[in-house]
């Protein structure tokens, strides 16, 4: 697809002497070039500034896009993958070039209401839209985190002075720092999210020295200031699933984990998935008789409730009004933040620590015990004695060597972390299976403008929800955004996107999660880089579909003026006969916006050493005292949020690696 871009963009070269004189005054009256350091050139520069000020034209509270917004691009894509933006450049120039076949002229010479009808255009081209797509993420994203965007919209960024210095604090190390040598414990835990952490503190009280390593670091609620830049840059793992959709996978990646960067949803798992975990692997091990206590353990710790009415906001209303004129059964979500009051967005670090996430509630309770905590300290390979793991081998930010040894080694890196740590060592897969069978939980989104104002960004982001499809695995919930994560939600930009983010106060916001029978996995290029592939099946696409519509016939029921699928090619729903029309519909994989929170299951949990990774007890099949404790080994999906059960199968690994030792 790009080399067909560029084909018409070297025949479109012969049009650059023209385009001068085309060009607006406005234009030609400001710099358009690229600053000192820029990864750009100066017509690749052009070219992004055009498709970012046209997909971001300002209006009302929104600040046009302008140069600060491409310097912040380039940052962000730079420090996530340092090639990116020269890449970016190219699609811009290309695409700037192809719209010559839609009006005759590059992209950046059109008039706004030609640029407006060549994005449409592309929007519902099914070869040309999702890299533009991801173009117009890049920009939303950069831009609307900018403190002036930001703060014009409505948006505060959250600054505490001062913190409590508990004496957990003394047992924290950052690696960097250590000079030491080698560290003796008796349990290494590598990884402190719902995994490590749960593990780590179930055996230091039970009197065992536990040694966690964590690559990322500690962040405290001073860090947590509400910006989705700073989130995404220091608090998480990037990831991409590659196939029939380009998928972001997002992980934690601080103490706390992912735990530390999510809405605080407690899901137990549901019945019918214990059930065919018994069937699928042989035992009634996690029949839910012999698994509630497990998951009474953890929700006591995390001090799990039902979230208030006041504090989900005016969208549990909309929610009760559609579900009740439907017959359709609706809640309030269960979470681990007894004391939310709605302060901010979730996703980028609770500003209170009311979220008993992991960083709270289970690190600092083993550091109490006489735990120690490496932070910036990468796992790179695992210590192996007489065939037995008997620690691991880290490297520090600048490059130090430390290594930590114990009787037992305890990975919890996550489902894609975790999988491609073993296949670069060559462990544990004598089965073949580890990196294989990942399911990912795709997630969309719906918007709905109403009447009422909603006012989502000042409640909780995730707080209520219908489970009335759980069984065709549609889980359906509120997804509200804060200031600067809201454009995101729309495939769309120009005057439209304008007209959406002016009317924020009063559109409802909402995810569809669904249990994904697509099955994923890791791989390695001839260059040696890991891909996740990953492609959607028609099936998926059709339940998707089908969680697509109920999401929207519960507003339409509730009394939604317009509704806003994040579908790529999709348009506003202004009546519901645009909207039964739309039910009538195949949906394609493709279309599908999709995101990933919950990568799970590419270390099968299994009896047979020939078809799984670990055995029922956690441990590897190939290698004795190495034990894999994270989203990897739970079968997947489950059709709700993973993170209570992931607990509860650490709380219960906990019990058998200390039987062990």
């Amino acid at each position: 697809m790009i080399d067909l871009l560029r084909r018409t963009a070297v025949d479109a070269d012969v049009s650059d002497a023209l385009s001068g004189s085309r060009r607006s005054s406005a234009r030609r009256a400001r710099a358009t070039h690229p600053a000192d350091g820029s990864h750009l050139g100066p017509r690749e520069y052009e070219a992004l500034l055009a498709f970012a000020e046209a997909t971001i034209p300002g209006g009302g509270r929104v600040q046009r896009a302008d140069e600060q917004t491409i310097a912040m691009v380039e940052e962000t894509v730079a420090h996530l993958f340092p090639q990116l933006p020269k890449a970016l450049g190219a699609v811009a120039l290309a695409y700037d070039h192809a719209a010559i076949a839609k009006k005759g002229r590059r992209f950046r010479d059109l008039s706004a209401d030609d640029q407006e009808d060549v994005m449409r255009a592309w929007e519902s081209d099914p070869v040309l839209r999702a890299p533009f797509q991801v173009m117009q993420f890049a920009i939303k994203f950069a831009h609307f985190d900018r403190e002036p965007v930001y703060e014009r919209m409505g948006g505060k960024l959250n600054v505490v002075k001062t913190l409590e210095q508990p004496r957990w604090l003394e047992q924290v190390v950052r690696a960097e720092t250590w000079e030491d040598g080698d560290v003796e414990c008796e349990v290494v835990v590598v990884g402190t999210g719902a995994g490590g952490a749960v593990v780590g503190r179930e055996l230091a009280e039970r009197g065992f020295a536990v040694c966690f390593v964590e690559e990322g670091e500690l962040h405290r609620r001073d860090a947590f200031t509400g910006s989705s830049q700073k989130a995404h840059r220091d608090f998480y793992r990037g990831g991409m699933a590659v196939g029939t959709n380009l998928m972001p996978v997002f992980m934690g990646r601080l103490v706390g984990g992912s735990t530390a960067v999510n809405g605080g949803t407690c899901f137990r798992t549901p019945a019918s998935v214990l059930d065919r975990w018994c069937e699928d692997i042989g035992t009634d091990e996690f029949a839910r008789e012999r698994m509630s206590g497990y998951f009474e353990r953890v929700e006591g710790i995390l001090q799990t409730q039902p979230a208030s009415r006041q504090h989900i906001g005016r969208i549990a209303d909309v929610f009760a009004r559609g579900c009740d004129k439907l017959g359709w059964s609706h809640f309030s979500i269960v979470r681990n933040a007894p004391g939310c009051e709605g302060s901010g967005f979730c996703d980028f670090g609770c500003r209170t620590d009311a979220r008993r996430s992991t960083n709270i509630s289970y690190v600092p309770p083993a550091l109490e015990r006489g735990a120690m905590l490496f932070t910036g300290l990468s796992a790179k390979r695992v210590i192996v004695e007489n065939g037995r793991a008997v620690g691991i081998e880290g490297e520090a930010k600048n490059g130090k060597t430390i290594r930590v040894r114990g009787r037992a080694v305890v990975f919890a890196g996550g489902a894609l972390p975790t999988p491609l740590f073993l296949l670069k060592n060559g462990l544990c897969n004598s089965s073949g299976q580890v990196g294989r069978n990942l399911t990912l939980h795709p997630s969309g989104g719906l918007n709905a403008l109403f009447d009422d104002e909603i006012r989502g960004m000042n409640h909780i982001p995730q707080g209520y929800g219908c489970d009335e499809h759980l069984d065709d695995g549609i889980l359906l919930s509120a997804a509200q955004p804060d200031w600067n994560y809201a454009a995101l939600m729309y495939p769309v930009g120009g005057r439209r996107l304008m007209e959406r983010l002016n009317e924020l106060e009063h559109i409802a916001s909402f995810g569809i999660l669904i249990a994904d029978e697509s099955r994923g996995r890791i791989a390695f290029d001839v260059q040696g880089s890991a891909t996740v592939l990953y492609n959607l099946t028609q099936k998926d696409a059709d339940r998707y579909h089908r969680g697509v519509m109920a999401m929207g016939d519960i507003c339409w029921e509730a009394g939604a003026k317009k509704v806003w699928p994040a579908l790529l090619g999709a348009h506003t729903f202004e009546s519901r006969r645009e909207w039964e029309r739309f039910r009538k519909q195949s949906l394609a994989p493709s279309q599908c916006l999709l995101t990933s929170y919950h990568p799970l299951g590419t270390c099968k949990m299994g009896k047979d050493p020939r078809t799984s990774v670990v055995s029922l007890d956690h441990e590897a099949h190939d290698l004795p005292g190495f034990f894999i404790v994270d989203g990897s080994t739970v079968p997947g999906p489950l059709g709700v949020n993973p993170q209570l059960t992931i607990m509860a199968m650490a709380t219960r690994a906990a019990e058998r690696i200390a039987a062990r030792l």
